[in-house]
């Protein structure tokens, strides 16, 4: 649902988070939804800002029961610098006004100030779990990409959303059953673990347009530094593609069995024979 635009910029919020809404009003809770519902805008208007000092822009805030997510357009995976500063803005946003409103002699109604101090404390520290979709998870891919490449640190980072969902379920369902409370986690758990099985599934679609964006990025930059690796003919393409890296552009040697040198592919070659021929291509049908 789109609540309208806020500098521009689209501001959209999950049906979860509306009922949530709808409930906590119904029982007489509207200051604390009130109060959530600011703290997570300021945390997505500070990863809106930070994307601005990086030169990025930012095409939606999608407001989740956890959270938000700000929906860059520009495309991170090729600069994970600027991924982990956008990233953590929001977070450190977060704690920083937590910490303002626990110290400072504000003149602020008590119960308000509490809320503030408890939401943004929260929002600060569930989303630096290194899980995607949340912010930390971002970080975590941002910083394995180099090594392991975009696709595999896009499913690590989705795969530890999945397990902290569902230990987030499993420890609600205990509090409930040991102390009567602990509904909250379980309906955060359910959240993340959908949010992160969701992330893994869109990896393919997030890949390709990681690859076709790099090759832009060489049209538009005249250069790449270069990363080669040695293959086989009957290697499959999406194998191979695995191991792009941020900043890297790829060159694959081509041997026969013999390890005869037969010729040389480039990352392009590649990205345009797999989407002309589907995801089972081999170097040799290239």
């Amino acid at each position: 649902m789109r609540l309208g635009k806020l500098a521009e910029v689209q501001i959209t919020v999950n049906p979860l988070f509306i009922l949530l809404c709808i409930i906590y009003v119904y029982l007489g809770l509207a200051r604390e939804i009130m109060v959530v519902l600011l703290s997570v805008l300021v945390h997505e208007v500070a990863h809106g800002i930070m994307a601005k000092i990086m030169g990025l822009k930012i095409a939606e805030i999608y407001i989740l029961p956890f959270g938000g997510q700000a929906k860059i357009e520009d495309f991170t995976g090729l600069d994970p610098d600027k991924e982990i500063y956008v990233a953590l803005a929001g977070p450190i946003i977060s704690l920083s006004m937590a910490a303002i409103f626990y110290f400072l002699p504000l003149k602020i109604n008590y119960t308000t100030l509490d809320i503030l101090v408890k939401v943004n404390l929260l929002l600060g520290c569930i989303n630096l779990l290194p899980a995607l979709p949340l912010d930390g998870g971002r970080v975590l891919r941002a910083l394995l990409s180099p090594y392991r490449g975009y696709k595999k640190s896009t499913r690590d980072a989705a795969l530890v959303g999945e397990i902290i969902g569902a230990l987030m379920i499993a420890g609600g369902g205990y509090l409930i059953w040991s102390y009567h409370i602990g509904i909250n986690f379980i309906v955060l758990g359910v959240f993340l673990f959908w949010a992160a099985r969701r992330e893994a599934k869109l990896m393919v679609y997030a890949f390709m347009r990681f690859l076709v964006y790099k090759k832009g990025e060489l049209a538009r930059k005249g250069f790449l530094p270069s990363l080669q690796v040695v293959s086989t003919e009957n290697t499959m393409v999406k194998s191979i593609l695995e191991s792009c890296q941020p900043n890297r552009y790829l060159l694959v040697v081509v041997i026969d069995e013999k390890h005869h040198l037969i010729g040389m592919r480039t990352e392009a070659e590649l990205i345009e024979c797999l989407f002309e021929k589907g995801p089972r291509v081999t170097l040799k049908d290239c």
